[in-house]
């Protein structure tokens, strides 16, 4: 008896085990309301019995795409870790193979819809947490799930009045709808290959309140770790691209550690093709914005640079537009640091020709922030770093007003380097109507007040570009690093000044910076590449490491100079290193012209220079020092 019942219990706990084991579930029927007992599974029998690990696949019969009709009172909130649902495995569906820079080519064939109403819809309101509330509710809803993964699935929604409910007259209000809410600690989510709002056919919008969501519980807690698009990580990144259509804010979040990237945010899939906002009917007042984060330390929209996959890591943003309140790119509605906005296409289409007008800033930021805009110039992928940002009809940074408390010493910082601005009405970039240049570099100059303007010029033979630097607090930053752009004719022509393109950089102080006086800086224009007549200005970066690279909360952008036009002149001719080793000496040589030769004289006195060694073109180059006892060395060019 004993022996039996011992076996019983064995057996139990393999089932129990059994049981407990990661699965696959294969949702066969669009049907999610009384599918065949046996034959069919619904996606809402699948995710209404989930398990740690699980993944939820489809092979749904007939040609696609396949429309799932969501439940009027919503889908179960996920609460296991490790789900993965994956519309791509559904037959006739494939993911995106091109680069960020060409159409998506993404063949979607599973389609969760909530276009019909009144409900379709999960409601948040019941979970009794500050980061929902009544007004919400989603079409997926993950609550403290870790790792959750979604990818090759469109999702229809609807705008909402985003009104709550009203028991004294019987109204159930009609909550905005998030396609996936993150809720509690539901961290380390990707969201991946999936179009939001837009039709699998590409061109049919049906958007909602936001592609995802994330808030900040009662708890403090939040779903950090998320990726909204590529990670980067190199292996099948274009696969992971999503497209997020007419959502009254795209990426809404309260949550630290958030990489968005490799998206087109109200681009249709050719990527030429821009969201006609005057076709979109809201019912909430507000607007149709791309992406707003209170808690956003450490987020990094676009190129990481960290030198993997950093070409399809780039964001492509389109028309964007708020009734109630300004209207920006990117809003930060509470202080966060080391924000990174890189890489992205802003108001411009993947061919970089196909432009749009938005009314809005780039960012708008609290104090006691810090943001890099561009390249960090650290020398990994510093080009590709660089966003496009073209024809903002606004100032290019929205300051929140509590940038001016402390006079200016908590404003965020912003550093601002290699971007291409093109049209841009901002006259200046550190400057909107809350906060003037004199209180935004109140620590950063000597005297923000009365010098505070960069001026450049070019001396009598315009072989040298002269910068003035306005002094900075040296306490706070020591070093200066002056950026050289071609300014963008189309601005100039409004009397507005902007680097179209970046040309070079200059150190104060460093060795390329021919005037030794501190704050003044002489560089030979021959150092920059130019082929034509070219109008330059320059725009300074104050930082507190040495070197070009700079970063987030350790360097502070000034303003553009005054432009000054300037004509190609010959590199100087320069020996960059000099070595001797095993009897050879090796020279780095640049600028000048090609073929060089090498020139060598026992004494300074009265020996003459005598060539040696033949002409060579390549650098570095390596030569026998020859059998004197002692020589000196130099390099002539054409």
């Amino acid at each position: 008896m004993k022996k039996l019942t011992l076996l019983f219990s064995t057996a139990m706990l393999a089932l129990l085990c059994f049981d407990a084991e990661a699965a696959v579930m294969t949702v066969n029927t669009t049907n999610n309301v009384n599918p065949l007992p046996v034959i069919e599974t619904s996606l809402m029998q699948a995710l209404t019995n989930l398990h740690d690990g699980d993944t939820i696949q489809f092979n749904i019969p007939g040609p696609g795409p396949h429309y799932i009709k969501t439940p009027d009172a919503g889908y179960p909130f996920i609460t296991n870790n490790d789900i993965t649902i994956d519309g791509y495995s559904q037959a006739g569906s494939s993911p995106n193979t091109n680069s960020i820079l060409t159409p998506n080519n993404a063949k979607i064939q599973v389609v969760l819809d909530s276009r019909d109403g009144p409900e379709q819809r999960t409601r948040l309101g019941s979970l009794n947490n500050p980061g929902y509330g009544d007004s919400e509710s989603a079409i997926l809803a993950v609550l403290g799930a870790k790792n959750f993964k979604i990818r090759g699935v469109s999702f229809l929604s609807r705008h909402t009045a985003g009104s709550l409910p009203n028991p004294f007259n019987q109204d159930p209000g009609d909550p905005e709808i998030y396609c996936i809410a993150l809720i509690d600690d539901a961290t380390d989510a990707h969201v991946s290959g999936c179009w939001f709002g837009l039709d699998p056919d590409g061109t049919t919008v049906a958007g909602g309140r936001s592609s995802v969501a994330s808030f900040k519980g009662d708890n403090g807690a939040s779903s950090s770790g998320l990726v909204f698009g590529t990670d980067g990580d190199g292996q099948n990144d274009p696969a992971e691209f999503n497209i997020s259509m007419g959502m009254g804010i795209a990426i809404h979040l309260e949550t630290p550690n958030v990489k968005v990237a490799g998206n087109f945010i109200n681009v249709f899939p050719n990527g030429t093709r821009f969201l006609d906002l005057s076709t979109i009917v809201l019912l909430d007042g507000e607007g149709i914005e791309a992406i707003e984060n209170g808690a956003a330390d450490n987020m990094v929209i676009g190129t990481d640079g960290d030198g993997v996959s950093d070409a399809d890591e780039r964001n492509i943003i389109g028309p964007l537009f708020t009734i109630s309140v300004a209207n920006t790119v990117a809003e930060f509605w509470d202080s966060a640091t080391n924000i990174t906005f890189a890489g992205n296409y802003v108001g411009i289409g993947i061919d970089g020709q196909t432009t749009l007008t938005n009314d809005s800033t780039l960012i708008n930021i609290r104090n006691r922030s810090s943001i890099r805009i561009g390249s960090n110039f650290d020398g990994v992928s510093d080009p590709l770093e660089a966003n496009l940002i073209y024809n903002l009809d606004n100032s290019f940074i929205g300051f929140h007003e509590n940038n001016n408390e402390n006079d200016g010493a908590d404003a965020a910082r912003i550093v601002a380097r290699g971007n291409r601005l093109v049209n841009n009405a901002s006259a200046v970039l550190m400057q909107d109507q809350n906060v003037t240049i004199g209180t935004y570099y109140s620590t950063v100059l000597a005297d923000s007040t009365n010098t505070f303007a960069t001026t450049v010029s070019t001396n009598v033979a315009g072989t040298q570009l002269w910068v003035t630097i306005p002094p900075p607090n040296t306490n706070n930053y020591s070093t200066a690093i002056v950026d050289f752009y071609e300014v963008d004719p189309i601005a100039l022509a409004n009397s507005l000044v902007q680097g179209k393109t970046y040309l070079g950089s200059v150190i104060d102080g460093s060795a390329s910076d021919l005037d030794l006086a501190a704050n003044r800086v002489a560089f030979d224009i021959g150092n920059l590449p130019l082929t034509r007549a070219t109008t330059v200005a320059a725009l300074v970066t104050y930082s507190l490491d040495t070197g070009l690279a700079t970063q987030a909360g350790r360097a502070v952008t000034a303003i553009f100079s005054n432009p000054v036009t300037v004509n190609p002149v010959a590199s100087p001719l320069r020996i960059g290193s000099f070595s001797y080793a095993h009897g050879n000496v090796t020279f780095s040589v640049s600028g000048g012209t090609p073929p060089y030769q090498s020139q060598i004289r026992t004494n300074l006195t009265t020996a003459s220079w005598a060539s040696f060694g033949p002409p060579f073109t390549n650098s570095p180059i390596t030569l026998p020092a020859g059998s004197e006892s002692q020589g000196f060395y130099r390099v002539t060019s054409q």
